[in-house]
């Protein structure tokens, strides 16, 4: 349990770190620390300890704008953590002061108000309706990930909206990563069509991304 926790830990920052490539690494770990723990003994006391912690965390980097471009991992963590509450495997009641909850006796019901609160504080300028509807979503779309992710990216069009802020950047990875499969496709094609290429062209670096 110790060695989790200190896991959890040591990745917690990474997740926020403005290099993609850095943060995409933290995000994947954690979601592979989750899916581990899905069937450990230790699973309940992590869960009754972090699971509020890690989903507040990941809020804080999706809500980001220096982050905002990195959904897909982010996707993916999110999406795994309310199937984990909608699924009842998490059997620990997580809502530590039940004072500020009356009526809230399952952990379902707890996470929905707990992420609108926590999204509301946040951005008091989001109408009620906007955020009921976008915490609803992340419970009845977390087992398709495409439809998880372009709900998540609407929310934060309305987020950016609302601030005024740049819209282009919530794009832009998603196209890197259509361009970057385009040309692998185009290799691929080139590679089987003699003559196309010459032999000595095709680098080693070329082979391995197709």
């Amino acid at each position: 349990s110790s060695g989790i926790n200190a896991e959890y830990g040591s990745t917690r920052s990474t997740g926020k770190h403005t290099m993609r490539n850095v943060a995409d690494t933290g995000l994947m770990i954690v979601l592979t620390m989750l899916q581990k723990l899905d069937s450990k003994d230790v699973a309940q006391s992590f869960y009754q300890t972090y699971f509020l912690n890690i989903l507040q965390h990941i809020f804080s980097v999706v809500t980001d704008s220096t982050n905002a471009a990195q959904l897909s991992n982010q996707t993916k963590v999110l999406a795994f953590m309310f199937s984990l509450v909608e699924q009842k495997k998490i059997t620990v009641n997580l809502c530590a002061n039940p004072a500020e909850y009356p009526g809230v006796t399952d952990n379902e019901s707890f996470v929905k108000l707990y992420t609108k609160d926590l999204l509301k504080k946040a951005f008091p300028n989001l109408q009620d309706m906007q955020v009921t509807v976008f915490v609803d979503g992340m419970f009845a779309l977390n087992q398709d990930t495409a439809a998880f992710r372009e709900h998540l990216r609407d929310f934060i069009v309305q987020i950016k909206e609302c601030a005024g802020e740049d819209l282009s950047d919530l794009y832009l990875s998603e196209r890197q990563a259509q361009l970057k499969e385009a040309a692998q496709t185009k290799l691929r094609y080139q590679m089987t069509v003699p003559g196309i290429l010459n032999p000595h062209e095709v680098t080693e670096e070329m082979a391995e991304t197709i």
